[in-house]
């Protein structure tokens, strides 16, 4: 993991999240980059030759999640016309997305936020990715 880290940084790759764990088969790490596609597969060749490497990939789909309360029901409406993925469960509204179309309808219904986590972009791994 220490070479990986080193590689990202002296490599000054536009690393814009991290996350690292361990599950069943060993550490594994989550690597969201900062740039255009062709860059981040350049990005994906020269990590997939560390020594430690197991596997590695560019993944098809990058996603947000947001939780939000809002007041009233019109942002069921408005979400729908997006191509957001929202549900509500307990008075917490959870909605996923492409990050560019949550970020234009969460400042379409700004003036009814209550309150707003963003957790962020996230990964999904495509075919064969890691």
């Amino acid at each position: 993991m220490n070479r990986f880290l080193m590689t990202l940084q002296n490599k000054r790759m536009p690393v814009a999240s991290f996350t690292a764990g361990r599950d069943g088969s060993g550490m594994r790490a989550t690597v969201l980059l900062d740039c255009p596609p062709e860059q981040a597969r350049r990005y994906v060749a020269l990590l997939s030759g560390l020594e430690d490497v197991e596997g590695i990939g560019a993944a098809d789909e990058t996603v947000e999640v947001a939780l939000l309360k809002v007041g009233g029901d019109a942002w069921r409406e408005s979400v729908a016309l997006t191509g957001l993925e929202a549900h509500e469960e307990n008075g917490t509204i959870v909605v996923s997305g492409e990050p560019e179309k949550l970020e234009a309808w969460l400042a379409e219904i700004k003036e009814d936020l209550e309150d707003l986590i963003r957790l962020g972009p996230v990964i999904r791994p495509g075919d064969g990715g890691v």
